[in-house]
C-alpha cells in the first residue's frame, strides 16, 4: 500500500510503502517523528494517531508550534 506523505518541516513529499491495516501511528512511527510534534491531516481532514490508511491516502504532518 503506498501513501502519499507530505512533511512540513521538512518541506518535502515522500512516497511511503506501509503494510495492510497500516495507522498514522505506524506511519509515524517508520518516520521517526514524535505524535507530539505534529498535527495528522489524512485527505483533507485532521485525524489522529489511530486512523487507518488505505492506498492511496495523502497525509500531511503539520508542524505543531507553541510559545508565548
Amino acid at each position: 500500500m503506498k501513501i502519499k506523505v507530505f512533511i512540513q518541516r521538512s518541506g518535502e513529499t515522500k512516497l511511503i510503502d506501509l503494510g495492510e491495516n497500516s495507522r498514522i501511528g505506524d506511519l509515524l512511527k517508520s518516520l521517526g517523528i514524535s505524535p507530539s510534534e505534529i498535527v495528522p491531516v489524512k485527505n483533507g481532514a485532521i485525524v489522529t494517531e489511530r486512523e487507518i490508511l488505505r492506498d492511496g491516502d495523502e497525509v500531511k504532518l503539520l508542524s505543531v508550534v507553541s510559545g508565548g
